[in-house]
Order: structure tokens, then sequence, then C-alpha cells
């Protein structure tokens, strides 16, 4: 019985910590899976002559692929959820083709289930290329 009370909290935190790594980690395919559909709805909209759309229309991407309404925006940099998006067009060493690229990341706090240890903040991004 003491052996018991010795080893158990340390079990349950060895289980607490692999809980959380494995949530973080889910966490991070769902929000990569979401960035990726983000940047590509935005270089569609890019390729569409639509570019002024791009950034809400991602952002509205992130959240259907999330299965969430209005969670993730994109209006206030320092607040959680932010989307942020960044756009760039390489001419191809001037040969008069050019290829747009968009990246969304997003970045989300993680809720640890560990009391004595501080939440994580989860950064992912998701690019995409149209010409």
């Amino acid at each position: 019985m003491v052996e018991m009370v010795l080893i158990l909290p340390l079990v349950l935190v060895m289980v607490g910590a692999a809980f959380t790594g494995w949530d973080a980690m889910q966490q991070t395919i769902r929000l990569t899976s979401a960035a990726r559909a983000g940047a590509i709805k935005a270089a569609n909209d890019i390729q569409a002559g639509q570019s002024v759309n791009a950034w809400s229309d991602a952002t509205t991407a992130v959240n259907q692929e999330e299965n969430v309404n209005n969670v993730f925006q994109n209006t206030n940099p320092a607040a959680a959820d932010y989307v942020k998006m960044a756009q760039a067009t390489d001419n191809l060493n001037g040969s008069g083709a050019s290829i747009n690229t968009v990246t969304i990341t997003i970045s989300n706090v993680h809720i640890l289930v560990m009391p004595f240890v501080s939440n994580m903040t989860v950064t992912t991004s998701g690019t995409a290329r149209s010409t």
C-alpha cells in the first residue's frame, strides 16, 4: 500500500504528460489542415482576381475546416486564434511567367491538462501557389 501511494503520483504525471503531448499533436495536425484549406482558398481568390477578399475568405475556410463559427479571426493580431496571411509573387527569373504564393499562419493557445505547466501556443502554417 505504501508503494502505491509513492508511485501513483508519478504514474499520474506520466499519463497526464502523455495525454497532453498527444492532444497537442492532434491539434497541430488539425490546424495545419485548416491553414492549408485557408491558403488554397486565398490562392484561388487571387488567381480569380479577387485579392481583396482573399484574407477574409481564407479565415472563413479555416473556421469551416475546424467546424467552428467565428473562432479564428483576422482583425486583432494580439488576440488568440489569429489568422495571418502573407502573399508573395515570384517572376521566375524574368521569364514572363509568375507564381503567386500565399501562406496562412494560425496561432492557437493550447490549454494543457497538467495544472503546474503553463499553456502552450501552437503555431502552424499552410502554403498554396497559383499562377
